[in-house]
């Protein structure tokens, strides 16, 4: 459990991390590779709670631009 924690945790860290990416890219595929991180790391997040159905969901967790 404390893995999926630290899983969880560095999941929605890339996401930030790639949101400010996405407003700071001018090119448009740039962006698009930023988007496709954001959206693996959301697929990955949604793997992990749905082992802890439990845990709330957060703002990162469903992010779009």
């Amino acid at each position: 459990m404390a893995d999926d924690k630290a899983k969880l945790e560095g999941q929605r860290a890339a996401i930030r991390e790639h949101i400010e990416k996405y407003k700071r890219y001018s090119e448009q595929h740039e962006k698009d590779f930023a988007l496709k991180t954001i959206r693996n790391c959301q697929n990955q997040i949604s793997i992990i709670r749905s082992r802890h159905s439990h845990w709330p969901s957060i703002w990162e967790d469903t992010w779009r631009p």
